[in-house]
This record gives C-alpha cells, sequence and structure tokens, in this order.
C-alpha cells in the first residue's frame, strides 16, 4: 500500500520524521509535501491528495484540531507529532490515530503508521462497496497483464492470488497456469486494491471472492478456492478479518 504522506512540522522535526520514514518497508511511504506555514495546508491537501498528514500542534495552537471533522473529515489520517502533550485530548477529539512526543523512536512512527495504514484500508474498501457497479462497457471488470508477447486480458474474478517474487509478481489464476511479470506487488496492489484484493502479506494480495477459510494459529493462515494456504502477517490480520466479517471474541 501507498501512504501518501503531507508533513505540516517545523524544519527540523519535518527532517526527523522523513528519515524515519525511509526505513519503513512494511508500505510504501512517499513524502507529497512539506510546510509549517498553516496558510498553505488547506490548498496543499486538496492540491497533493495525501492519505496522511504529520501535525505539530503548536504550530498553530491546536487551531487545526478545533476544525479537522468539519473541514477534513476522515481522510486524511492525522497523526500529531509534538513536543507538548497538552494537545492530546484536543487530538483525539479530532479524530488522530496516534499522538506521537517530540523525538520519538523509530518504532512508535512504525507503529503510527501501522496504524494509519489499516485507517487507509478500512476506508477503502468501505468507498469501494458504496460504489455503484459500472454499466458501461469500457468499464469492464478486467485486468491487463503486461507479457513478453503483448498483453493478456484477464477477468478478475479468475485470479486466486498474486505473490511478490523480488521484481517480478507470480499471478495465480483458478484454472489457467501462472503468470510471472515483471512488475513488483507493490504495483498492482495499487491497481487492484479497491477491486475486491487485499494485501495480507508483504508478498501476497489475494482476492477475497477466493478466500474459503481462514485457519487460527501462531500465524494466521488462509485457505484459497484452488487450495493454497497462504500467511497473514499480523500487521494484516484486522483488515483482513473486517473485510471478511469475521466475528472476534472480544
Amino acid at each position: 500500500m501507498q501512504v501518501r504522506t503531507l508533513c505540516v512540522l517545523g524544519k527540523t522535526d519535518a527532517l526527523d520524521a522523513q528519515s524515519k520514514m525511509l526505513t519503513y518497508t512494511t508500505h510504501d511511504v512517499v513524502l507529497v509535501g512539506s510546510t509549517s506555514d498553516m496558510n498553505e495546508v488547506g490548498s496543499m491537501i486538496r492540491s497533493a491528495r495525501p492519505d496522511l498528514v504529520l501535525y505539530d500542534p503548536t504550530i498553530d495552537e491546536g487551531e487545526m484540531l478545533v476544525r479537522w471533522r468539519t473541514e477534513v473529515g476522515l481522510m486524511p489520517v492525522l497523526v500529531c507529532w509534538s513536543r507538548e502533550p497538552t494537545y492530546a485530548v484536543l487530538a483525539f477529539e479530532a479524530g488522530a490515530v496516534h499522538y506521537l512526543m517530540d523525538r520519538c523512536s523509530t518504532e512508535d512512527l512504525y507503529s503510527a503508521l501501522d496504524r494509519c495504514a489499516r485507517r487507509i484500508a478500512r476506508y477503502s474498501y468501505a468507498m469501494q462497496l458504496q460504489e455503484p457497479t459500472p454499466e458501461a462497457p469500457y468499464q469492464a471488470n478486467v485486468v491487463a497483464l503486461p507479457v513478453t508477447s503483448g498483453i493478456e486480458i484477464r477477468p478478475r474474478e479468475q485470479i486466486v492470488h498474486l505473490r511478490g517474487e523480488g521484481n517480478y509478481t507470480r499471478v495465480i489464476f483458478e484454472r489457467d497456469p501462472a503468470l510471472l511479470l515483471s512488475r513488483t506487488i507493490g504495483e498492482y496492489e495499487v491497481i487492484l486494491q479497491r477491486s475486491g484484493f487485499l494485501r495480507v502479506h508483504r508478498s501476497n494480495l489475494v482476492n477475497l471472492l477466493h478466500v474459503r477459510k481462514v485457519v487460527r494459529g501462531k500465524t494466521a493462515r488462509i485457505l484459497m478456492s484452488n487450495g493454497d494456504e497462504i500467511d497473514v502477517s499480523e500487521r494484516y490480520r484486522d483488515v483482513l478479518f473486517e473485510a471478511l466479517n469475521v466475528v472476534r471474541r472480544r
């Protein structure tokens, strides 16, 4: 998953955040802008369309937190980064998913990014369910797969899952032989995440239509319609269970 990030931080904090984000590998964090001028924030959110905003409330004494729910809403996701703890309650009332103290550890930032990714995935999935089914013939439910001889067009429902193999992706079909393509799995996630496919592991993207069973254990696994078993990373488990409407014990 790509997490487009806007930093609304002072220069030192912005550099610190950016250096820590460079080592985060679970998702692809892309910096789409950085500013400490609150007059620029609204236009930057509209033009850059970030998934995540890292914001220091001391810049404007928390004024953006007061307006966040009414002027911004659920997306982008908000994470506060501040040396001042007194804005924490206001931040969570605004819907922030995390409150990072100044000079936070790399692990703390990773935890915040994990939470953001789960929120973004849930939001994208909810939006997908609300979208009307396309009726125009040019919006066919197909995937274009570049191969050596050209481009193969396959119906999405025939794809069971995709497995990343370095800079390549192996596409496993319901009946046909697998195809090895010279694209990373991240590229296919961007294309397919709004079409019923979900990342469950750094190396696996599954078609939810072909999930047949969730096998519990120290590491959760899912059984696909073709008999393949796929490990589910802890980071992705909650999003998968929500997408599958799995009822869990409290």
